[in-house]
Parts: structure tokens; C-alpha cells; sequence
């Protein structure tokens, strides 16, 4: 299966795309990013990496998905290369979209440009 990560996930690699419909932010803080779906976004760039069952479990625990930190969606992928794929994706759970009137959007949508 696919996970696209965006932020502090990204390991530099050249299977990128943007993921539509959304933005990357600042959740109150500089220290990790996360993406919120947002209609009028400007696209966030992501890398999408194969895991296994066993690493989404890991990556949930590390998301913080059971304290409402992120939670996990499906997605679409815009890829650089043409095509599309479907993908998971940790999005800003409740305990970060508490936080929303702090957001502060990375303008280029990329981590790696921010």
C-alpha cells in the first residue's frame, strides 16, 4: 500500500506529487507541519513511499492518531510523472484543528521549500 508524507517523513526521494484540495501549515508551532483539507488550497507536495500493514501501525502510534493528533484518510496523489495515485494520508486530527485559528499556511505547499 501507499502512504504519502509531506514533512518531517520525507526522506528526499523523487516519487513526488501534490495532493490537491489542501495545504500544508503550521499547526501554533514551527516543529512539524501538517496538512488540512482545504478546497481553496494550493496543493501540498508529498513523497509516496510503499509500507506494509505493520508500518501504518507504527506510523499511526507515531501520528498520535488515537490522541486526535492526526488521523489517517484516503487520498489522491497527483503524481510529477502524470499519473494518479491513492494513497494514505495523516491529516490534522481534532486535537490540532483546536488550533486552527493558529495555522499559519507554508505558502509553496512543500516542506522543502518553506
Amino acid at each position: 500500500m501507499k502512504l504519502a508524507v509531506y514533512g518531517t517523513l520525507r526522506a528526499g526521494s523523487k516519487n513526488t506529487g501534490v495532493i490537491k484540495n489542501s495545504s500544508l501549515v503550521y499547526p501554533g508551532h514551527e516543529s512539524f507541519p501538517a496538512v488540512i483539507q482545504n478546497e481553496r488550497g494550493s496543493g501540498t507536495v508529498v513523497e509516496v513511499h510503499d509500507v506494509s500493514e505493520e508500518d501504518l501501525v507504527r506510523y499511526d502510534m507515531y501520528e498520535g492518531v488515537t490522541s486526535g493528533l492526526y488521523r489517517r484518510v484516503k487520498t489522491k496523489v497527483n503524481m510529477d510523472d502524470g499519473s494518479k495515485e491513492k494513497v494514505w494520508l495523516y491529516v490534522a486530527g481534532d486535537e490540532l484543528m483546536q488550533r486552527s485559528n493558529m495555522f499559519r499556511v507554508i505558502q509553496s505547499g512543500d516542506w522543502y521549500n518553506r
